[in-house]
């Protein structure tokens, strides 16, 4: 119970500060990471924020059409896979990054401010691994109930 509850304050406090920091910006903390990987990466593709973030396809979906709406990205023609679009940012999400790289590399650097550096690799490494390890474990249940659900 230990690991679900800190876990949960520090999401929960985490996304508090992110909402009050990023509302000049127009956006929220469930909006931030969209954009900062589109600027990393421009021509991505929706179903690949589906592989990197573990969020829902609809969330997704949600999310991407109210940055459009602002302003932040363009959708374009998937040449490759006329089924896709690839995801670009524009002029205001560039503006925007750098700003939400730096709130971020702020506010994480609070957070672990009172662990040395060792500490703060050995952390976030076994974070990643529990992380990895409740989708993993996730993925295997929805197997298990959608083969009850085949009988």
């Amino acid at each position: 119970m230990e690991l679900l509850k800190w876990v949960s304050v520090t999401d929960r406090y985490t996304k508090m500060h992110l909402d009050r920091m990023l509302e000049p910006l127009g956006l929220n903390s469930s909006q931030h990471m969209y954009i900062v990987r589109i600027c990393r990466e421009p021509g991505i593709t929706q179903d690949r924020f589906c592989q990197l973030f573990h969020i829902n396809p609809s969330n997704i979906t949600r999310s991407l059409a109210a940055l459009e709406k602002q302003g932040f990205l363009e959708k374009r023609a998937n040449e490759k896979d006329k089924r896709t679009c690839c995801l670009y940012p524009t002029e205001k999400a560039v503006k925007a990054s750098e700003r939400i790289q730096a709130i971020c590399a702020e506010w994480n650097d609070r957070l672990l401010g009172g662990l040395s550096e060792q500490e703060r690799e050995q952390f976030l490494q076994l974070l990643r691994r529990v992380g990895e390890a409740a989708v993993e474990q996730t993925r295997l249940e929805w197997e298990a109930l959608n083969e009850k659900g085949e009988d």
